[in-house]
C-alpha cells in the first residue's frame, strides 16, 4: 500500500519528540515514535520491525494522528464498574480492621450484616490493600524460636 507524504509541522515534530524523550506514558512515547519514524520517511515495514509492532497498527497510527491530532497518542477514558464499597464502607472496615484481626471472609460477613452490602472477599482483600493494610500468615515462627533457645533435641 502507498501512503501520501506525511505532514508534519516543526512544532508538531518538537513536540513529539518532547513526548518520546519525557512522557510518562509509555503507550504515548511509542506512538509518538511511530509518528517520527513516518515523518523521517521509514516505511511501514521497517517500523515494524523497529517497534516490533503488527502491520496494521503501524497504519492505524499513522490514520489516528491524521484524523486526531495529538488525541490519538492518549488512550480515552474508558468506563468501568461503579466502585461496590463507598467511602462511608472503605472508612468502617479501616474501623474493623484498626480494632481486630479480622479475616477478609469475617469483614464480607459484617458488610452484610451492619451495612447491608454484599460484595465478594476480593473486593475486601483489594480494599484493605488499597487502604494499606499488610497482614503476613504466621508460621510457629515463635515455637522455633522458643526450641531453639531452651532445649533442642538434637543437642
Amino acid at each position: 500500500m502507498k501512503l501520501s507524504y506525511f505532514e508534519l509541522s516543526a512544532i508538531d515534530r518538537a513536540k513529539l519528540q518532547q513526548i518520546v524523550a519525557k512522557g510518562r506514558d509509555w503507550q504515548a512515547r511509542h506512538r509518538a515514535q511511530t509518528l517520527l519514524y513516518f515523518k523521517d520517511g521509514l516505511s511501514a515495514k521497517a517500523i515494524v520491525a523497529l517497534q516490533d509492532l503488527n502491520i496494521d497498527t503501524v497504519y492505524d497510527r499513522r490514520k489516528n494522528w491524521l484524523s486526531k491530532g495529538f488525541a490519538a497518542l492518549y488512550d480515552r477514558h474508558r468506563s468501568g464498574a461503579p466502585p461496590k464499597l463507598n467511602a462511608i464502607h472503605l472508612e468502617q472496615i479501616t474501623i474493623w480492621a484498626e480494632k481486630e484481626a479480622l479475616t477478609a471472609p469475617a469483614i464480607v460477613a459484617r458488610l452484610k450484616e451492619e451495612c447491608n452490602v454484599n460484595v465478594s472477599v476480593g473486593t475486601v482483600t483489594n480494599a484493605l490493600i488499597a487502604l494499606g493494610f499488610v497482614w503476613k500468615r504466621t508460621r510457629l515462627w515463635l515455637k522455633k524460636n522458643e526450641m531453639k533457645s531452651g532445649f533442642d533435641k538434637h543437642s
